[in-house]
């Protein structure tokens, strides 16, 4: 389906077994990230056992197309992505959810909530927000903070038009446009998790990996403080992929990966 820009979004849906109407969950990515990441299609396939239906979708301007799911072949698309664009995926699917809820009886329309990773956090928490469709929200080692840029980088930023980010993968050098930088600059309050999470009023879940290399526990646990609607939970020991890593070969989801869905299930259900 078209998204930001008439860039495409691709998206999976798994369904449970039974063929009543099914919470839905949509998956978000991180940066550097896409719907066929890792785990994460297990991830999907597991939830959807537990009676959840989950669509994990590619956000539009993440660098792969749907000819090359899992490659990042689009560079330049990469490099004009920024969290307004992100935000505005999020929309259409929503909008393609309500839509074609006659084709698809499996989606309880009025329980839908999302649950993301990494960066995809703070979009998630954005839209949880500012959209009445969303029920409850999940972030799996979630940002605190979307700047994770310098003054001095900011500067260089902006004089050159374009810093580089390295696919430690692939070894590519991925572009970053000084639009994300300006869009950011033009939407701080709307883009900060620390002020969003203190208006929310829905349940959040914040599940977060204790040895966190990218995303260090701390910017969870301040969140949590500020926020009235959250609940912590931290997963001993756990690195910032739950486990995983890309490719993913086995056919057994990593054991923090594991812990991490059953607080989701147990969140979602009530239970928790």
């Amino acid at each position: 389906m078209p998204g930001s820009s008439g860039l495409p979004i691709t998206f999976d849906i798994h369904f449970p077994e039974k063929k009543e109407a099914n919470p839905l969950v949509i998956f978000l990515h991180g940066f550097k990230g896409f719907k066929d990441w890792g785990q994460w299609p297990l991830l999907a396939e597991e939830m959807a056992k537990q009676g959840f239906a989950v669509l994990r979708m590619s956000f539009s301007h993440n660098g792969t197309s749907p000819d090359t799911p899992i490659d990042f072949s689009d560079l330049e698309a990469f490099g004009k992505n920024t969290f307004s664009k992100e935000l505005l995926d999020v929309q259409d699917v929503l909008k393609w959810v309500e839509t074609n809820a006659i084709h698809y009886p499996e989606i309880d329309q009025n329980q839908i909530h999302l649950m993301a990773h990494s960066r995809g956090g703070a979009i998630a928490l954005i839209t949880a927000n500012e959209d009445d469709r969303v029920k409850k929200m999940i972030t799996l080692s979630g940002v605190g903070d979307l700047v994770r840029f310098s003054e001095q980088e900011l500067s260089y930023w902006k004089n050159e038009g374009v810093m580089y980010s390295v696919n430690g993968r692939t070894n590519q050098k991925l572009p970053l446009y000084y639009s994300l930088a300006e869009d950011y600059l033009l939407n701080q309050s709307r883009f900060a998790p620390q002020s969003v999470i203190q208006k929310l009023n829905k349940p959040y879940l914040i599940i977060h990996a204790e040895k966190d290399e990218t995303v260090v526990l701390s910017e969870a646990e301040e969140l949590h403080q500020l926020g009235s609607t959250s609940r912590l939970e931290v997963i001993e020991n756990a690195n910032h992929s739950f486990g995983g890593k890309h490719p993913f070969v086995d056919s057994v989801l990593p054991d923090d990966t594991q812990k991490a869905i059953k607080l989701t299930v147990d969140f979602l259900k009530g239970i928790l």
